[in-house]
């Protein structure tokens, strides 16, 4: 009878690891009335640098259509329906998401989650619904502006508007430092596209997040553009780079500076980098003796445009171009998005200004030199 049981139990063990645990999965649903059977939706989330990627294709059957989402890291997603507009994000991996659609509805985050477990989606849906309701109230006061007829009464409403930005955003950062999660990340990733980011704040809370957050996809992209931005704030140091010049050459920054140095970012196709290049050629004609050099970083896609317009816009100084549009490795390095865009540094390389234009570039420059 013992070698029975003792077989019965060798079965039992045999069976139990031979047998793989079942994987945990979600249902995302949609529930939507109206005119959209057999219509296409399609759930779209992003990578690591955030370019979006297609992760699958259902159709609407019976006013439901439905995705099954594997146990994962929390990670972002955008649903989008065939014929509308709107798209609406929700946060995958953590519970079952049920949205009730309204499609007249142009606020995804007004639709109906109720039937939701997803605590992190709720929790985004939470915080951008009183986003919404503080949006408005910015948006009241710029209507009041408009309306008054009174430089008395705008003054006024300018402190309040001013006063409204400022607890907005002390409201942001606060939610990011209070909430060391995937809709921290979130909303830390729109702070950080803002122009007067403080990075060096965003950076400390970053680093007090856990790994489970850091590991994400989203995390990995803040993680990168942290070390990026952070690393061309005014008072930190330039980073090196090497380019090609127009001649085949290999120039580095360090071999092009002098005691005031201007990196340049700008491109034959933009407009408003060719209409400001005059007056960047009178101040480097009156300051270059004095030590002032610049170098001319090109975003063009051909090199005779390129050598076109340093030609045609007299521009004496050193340039260097990959010629891959958005893609230059330098303005990657540089958190280029946006051209013009200059960088100021003093003779040891740091950065002491950006994006001056004009007198103050002419102010600043003399500044340098006369330190």
């Amino acid at each position: 009878m013992k070698k029975l049981w003792s077989l019965i139990t060798l079965i039992i063990l045999l069976a139990s690891c031979g047998t793989a645990p079942k994987p945990i999965t979600y249902k995302l649903q949609g529930k939507i009335d109206g005119d959209y059977e057999q219509k296409e939706v399609i759930l779209t989330s992003f990578d690591k640098n955030m370019r979006s990627k297609a992760l699958d294709t259902v159709k609407v059957t019976d006013s439901i259509f439905e995705f099954v989402i594997p146990q994962q890291n929390p990670e972002i997603a955008i649903i989008s329906i065939e014929g509308i507009n709107q798209k609406i994000p929700v946060i995958l991996g953590d519970g079952d998401i049920v949205i009730n659609l309204e499609p007249e509805n142009l606020n995804p985050f007004k639709n109906d989650i109720s039937q939701t477990t997803s605590a992190l989606t709720k929790k985004f849906y939470d915080y951008e619904s009183y986003a919404l309701k503080d949006k408005e109230q910015g948006m009241s006061l710029l209507q009041a502006y408009r309306a008054v007829k009174t430089d008395q009464e705008r003054d006024s409403i300018r402190n309040l508007y001013e006063q409204w930005r400022n607890k907005a955003q002390a409201y942001q950062y606060d939610y990011v430092e209070n909430n060391k999660d995937y809709v921290g990340l979130i909303i830390m990733q729109s702070l950080l596209s803002g122009e007067e980011a403080d990075i060096q704040r965003i950076r400390k809370s970053f680093e007090t997040y856990p790994e489970t957050a850091k590991s994400t996809n989203l995390g990995k992209y803040i993680h990168t553009f942290i070390l990026t931005k952070g690393a061309t704030e005014i008072g930190g140091k330039a980073p090196n780079f090497t380019g090609t010049t127009p001649d085949g050459k290999k120039l580095s920054l360090y071999q092009a500076m002098g005691k005031v140095t201007i990196i340049d970012f700008w491109a034959s196709w933009c407009r408003p980098c060719r209409a400001e290049n005059p007056y960047v050629v009178d101040i480097y004609k009156k300051y270059h003796d004095q030590g002032l050099n610049i170098i001319g970083v090109s975003l063009d896609k051909t090199k005779e445009s390129w050598l076109k317009a340093i030609k045609d816009d007299g521009l004496d100084w050193q340039h260097v171009s990959e010629l891959k549009f958005w893609q230059d490795p330098i303005a990657k390095i540089y958190g280029v998005n946006a051209i013009p865009q200059t960088f100021i540094l003093d003779a040891q390389g740091i950065i002491r200004a950006k994006n001056l234009r004009r007198k103050d570039l002419e102010d600043k420059i003399v500044e340098l030199l006369n330190e």
